[in-house]
């Protein structure tokens, strides 16, 4: 019985292998030959490439760049912004500060002469509803409802809403359920103040209206005193209003003592 023989395999790819490995070798034998001809037919056949890449590329790499550039300058410029409004209100403390030391000295012992009746704090937040204190002075040391309150002589917090014969409840400006009007130092302007909490408020008005940062809003009655102070501004491009945001100077939440205006 006669069998096939299996044929070889054939290699159908050898043939193109081996060409391109030769043409290979000849590539390199001619770029060792004549090294400036193969560099400058290099670049020629590579420029257009190039060209399409940047072309195509480019647009994206400046978007890129305009978003990075813009958070940037947008994030420093917010710090900037803040640090600046810190300092200042760092300054309003230590000023504040100061004042009630001097005051204390000069008022212990609740005068009856005085204008103010030196009180302690006996509770604040978070012992007592948001944004009011506690103090231990009443009807008794001559303290009425509606009577204002203040941290030092010129810088005024709250009224009293609440009063017993030892005892009084300070409801604070900035208090959440509260609006208290107020005249802007700079212009005279007259505007109404709402409490957001946290010894800070807020006002909502035009875009044009006349009020920067660092802009001092009064108590009005004839002798006014500071409410508070503009430490932001929120401009929404969409919205035909601003939001001012305004917070109370000095360090209202760790004060120990309080002064009450005597009728």
């Amino acid at each position: 019985m006669n069998y096939l023989l299996k044929s070889k395999p054939e290699h159908k790819y050898r043939g193109n292998i081996i060409s391109i490995i030769i043409l290979f070798c000849l590539l390199n034998l001619f770029a060792f030959l004549f090294p400036n001809f193969t560099r400058s037919t290099f670049f020629t056949i590579s420029k257009p490439l190039w060209v399409i890449r940047d072309v195509v590329l480019r647009p994206f790499s400046n978007i890129k760049g305009y978003f990075t550039s813009k958070n940037s300058l947008i994030s420093n410029n917010l710090s900037l912004e803040e640090e600046v409004s810190n300092l200042k209100l760092k300054k309003i403390d230590y000023d504040v500060l100061s004042k009630e030391f001097e005051d204390l000295k000069n008022q212990l012992g609740r005068q009856t002469d005085t204008p103010h009746i030196v009180s302690r704090v006996l509770s604040k937040p978070p012992y007592s509803p948001y944004d009011t204190f506690i103090i231990d002075v009443g009807s008794s040391d001559g303290v009425s409802l509606g009577n204002r309150v203040y941290i030092s002589d010129n810088i005024i917090v709250g009224l009293i809403k609440n009063i017993t014969p030892h005892t009084s409840l300070v409801e604070l400006f900035s208090n959440g359920d509260g609006e208290q009007e107020a005249t802007l130092s700079r212009t005279g302007a007259s505007f109404v103040l709402k409490g957001l909490g946290g010894a800070n408020l807020e006002l909502e008005v035009p875009k044009d209206t006349d009020i920067v940062w660092g802009d001092v809003f009064l108590y009005p009655k004839f002798s006014p005193s500071m409410i508070g102070s503009v430490y932001y501004i929120d401009t929404n491009s969409q919205s035909s209003f601003k939001k001012i945001y305004i917070r109370v100077p000095g360090n209202v939440f760790s004060t120990k003592y309080v002064f009450v205006e005597k009728n």
